[in-house]
């Protein structure tokens, strides 16, 4: 009966572990698949937007630095007109105006008489401007006109065909419902893919800044994703991008492999853990509390490379268990046990005052300028760990805390908020590692003074194959972008995977390709 009680018990407990397991990681991942996925769409927008301002602005840097052409159609005008016409991408004509809306000069050659075209007269403005769709003969198709009023009156422009636009939009990859580029302020679609839909609720127009619509009815019944914004140089004309949210999200309910078999785990190892676990605890927490106090808790370090400067520029802190029956012991060994013993914090305090021992041969010797150390949320609560860290950021050019993607950080928390504060009026960095493998990391960009995210392993692992790993690679690289945020990337073992990375912009790389991380003494 005894036997049958604990073994119930275990199965209790490792059921109850498991399902608050799930309780946790389920939702996190479900909302870092909605923020990823919501990325992705706004990635995607971006790509568009700004090859659509691009071609806008180079149309605007030709109007404005050839606003004296000779309106007669002269031979120098024509070379100027038929280069332009060539160097900006998906232009079908150019032309000059009169200002009575008189065609008398396109790209090709000078009108025998003005021709009176569907467009309007030159209104008396300096700003860029559009009309149409209209149909001209010259390009045997609709198109949209791009215009400015030059300083004598007359109107130079440019045709962009609805053939050209519409190809433009079908670039992504993505089934958006409707991709649009419409008028601002009345919201007719110039060029669409798609059913075009708009939100019951609030209204759209005019629009004058970037805007996002997230869980909006649509006049089709539907709930979309909307991101729209106008055109940096022809604000009048918006970029519209719609996509069904049910469509979005629906995968991100079904949990991941790796998910699924975390809780497969956690249930096993619960149960076989649970019928010994305290006398397990109790053996070994003293051990460990041995080892840390009689020095067997060593500093490795691995160093990081700079492509750009060509030397080692940073090192990462990593903490071996130096066992005397075992040998030395990496922290997949150990560092649960210490968590579970609640001596995490004196193991960082060993770290700690053995990087402050070798300080000065990183920095001086070495001439390391960057040392990376690993924390937790707790550490960032803990007065005593405040206090040798603000000691060592003495010895330090630049000190770099680091945070993982899977770490729980209390961001309402008044002692976490001063400790990050300080510790960043002090000049020391805030870091994010194995970014793109936690359910936390998009939160931390957003609330977070982070200075560099370290992209794991797994996804440079992932170049030159075609998984999805490799494309979200793609995806987090330009997300820090977006933030401004130095990237690391983890794991570097190749010359392809290092090419490709720093043609990605990625300068700063880790990895056995450079350096295995190692004893001060051995570097």
């Amino acid at each position: 009966m005894l036997f049958f009680s604990h073994k119930f018990k275990a199965l209790s407990i490792a059921l109850a572990g498991m399902l608050a397991v799930i309780a946790i990681l389920y939702p996190r991942e479900i909302s870092s698949k909605k923020l990823t996925a919501v990325a992705q769409v706004r990635s995607d927008f971006n790509w568009l937007n700004r090859e659509l301002n691009q071609q806008i602005e180079q149309l605007k840097d030709f109007f404005v630095t050839h606003d004296n052409l000779d309106a007669q159609c002269t031979e120098q005008t024509l070379l100027e007109l038929r280069k332009a016409h060539f160097k900006i991408p998906n232009i079908a004509e150019m032309g000059i105006m009169n200002p009575e809306g008189e065609l008398v000069c396109t790209s090709w050659k000078k009108l025998e008489q003005p021709i009176r075209t569907a467009g309007p007269k030159p209104p008396k403005t300096s700003e860029l401007r559009f009309f149409g769709p209209i149909h001209t003969s010259f390009v045997g198709e609709s198109a949209l006109v791009i215009a400015k009023t030059r300083s004598d009156g007359y109107e130079i422009n440019a045709l962009l065909p609805q053939s050209i636009l519409h190809h433009q939009l079908e670039d992504l990859d993505r089934p958006y419902n409707y991709i649009v580029i419409a008028d601002s302020h009345s919201g007719v679609p110039i060029s669409k893919i798609g059913q075009y839909s708009l939100p019951i609720t609030e209204p759209l127009f005019p629009i004058s800044m970037p805007l996002m619509l997230k869980g909006s009815t649509f006049d089709d019944g539907e709930a979309h994703l909307l991101v729209a914004e106008p055109l940096a140089d022809l604000p009048s004309l918006s970029l519209i991008m719609a996509i069904d949210e049910e469509k979005l999200y629906r995968h991100v309910y079904i949990p991941s492999l790796s998910s699924l078999l975390i809780y497969t785990i956690t249930f096993v190892l619960l149960f076989l853990l649970a019928r010994s676990y305290q006398k397990y605890y109790q053996s070994r927490k003293s051990h460990l509390k041995d080892a840390i106090s009689q020095g067997q808790i060593t500093n490795f370090y691995q160093l990081i490379w700079d492509t750009k400067s060509k030397r080692f520029a940073s090192a990462e802190t990593l903490v071996r268990l130096n066992d005397p029956v075992e040998g030395m012991l990496t922290p997949n060994f150990f560092l649960a046990d210490i968590e579970a013993s609640d001596l995490l914090k004196e193991m960082t305090y060993k770290i700690i005052h053995s990087l402050i021992q070798d300080a000065d041969i990183l920095t001086k010797q070495l001439n390391i300028e960057k040392v990376n150390i690993n924390i937790t949320g707790e550490h960032l609560k803990d007065a005593h760990f405040k206090t040798l860290i603000l000691k060592l950021n003495q010895l330090i050019p630049v000190l770099v805390l680091e945070l993982t993607e899977n770490e729980l950080v209390e961001l309402d928390n008044q002692h976490v908020i001063k400790a990050i504060n300080d510790f960043k009026a002090q000049g020391i960095l805030l870091a994010i590692d194995d970014f793109g493998t936690g359910y936390a990391g998009l939160q931390y960009l957003k609330s977070l003074p982070l200075d560099i995210i370290k992209i794991d392993q797994s996804y440079v692992a992932a170049i030159g194959t075609e998984s999805q790993l490799a494309t979200m690679l793609d995806a987090l690289i330009e997300l820090a972008k977006t933030f401004k945020i130095d990237v690391v990337a983890e794991g570097v073992e190749t010359q392809a995977q290092a090419d490709y990375l720093v043609d990605k912009g990625v300068y700063l790389h880790q990895g056995w390709k450079y350096h295995k991380a190692c004893l001060l003494s051995d570097i």
